[in-house]
């Protein structure tokens, strides 16, 4: 947990109006979670979370990055995003891709349209942390940080 701690401190961004930073992944779609983490085994289960969202919802960065991804895989269009310490995160079941491999894009800037995945309107959203997925869930919202807060000088 540590390890997770310390990696989405590097993808924080800066929020001046707060007099702090703001750290974690915002949600690339403003649904509800309608399907939650639960991988099985090696390869079995669900890798990520499924957000509620209507075919031709806007789907947008979770965090600032560099788009190492944005094509289709098995007839499955997807964006995957490398928000640098190691933690890149993919949106997949995309009905059309606004974006394109080595793009640079901040938090909230628009990555595609979501489309339906299983035949349901949901969005998939998986995240990876040294090529390790992980739950996306602890990840999500904001967590404020004053500098200096967690900072001590040992005499």
């Amino acid at each position: 947990m540590l390890r997770v701690a310390l990696v989405v401190l590097v993808v924080g961004w800066f929020v001046p109006a707060s007099g702090g930073e703001c750290i974690g992944l915002a949600q690339p779609v403003p649904g509800d979670v309608v399907a939650s983490f639960a991988p099985e085994g090696t390869y079995a289960g669900h890798w990520g979370v499924d957000f509620a969202a209507e075919p031709g919802s806007v789907v947008t960065a979770p965090a600032p990055g560099t788009v190492a991804f944005a094509g289709s895989v098995v007839d499955n269009m997807a964006v995957t995003v490398d928000h640098g310490g190691g933690v890149v995160s993919t949106v997949s079941y995309l009905g059309a891709l606004g974006v394109r491999r080595g793009q640079s894009v901040m938090a909230g800037v628009p990555l595609g349209l979501s489309a339906e995945a299983h035949g349901e309107p949901v969005l998939h959203f998986s995240t990876r942390i040294d090529d390790r997925y992980v739950d996306p869930g602890p990840l999500l919202g904001c967590v404020w940080v004053v500098p200096g807060d967690a900072l001590r000088l040992v005499p």
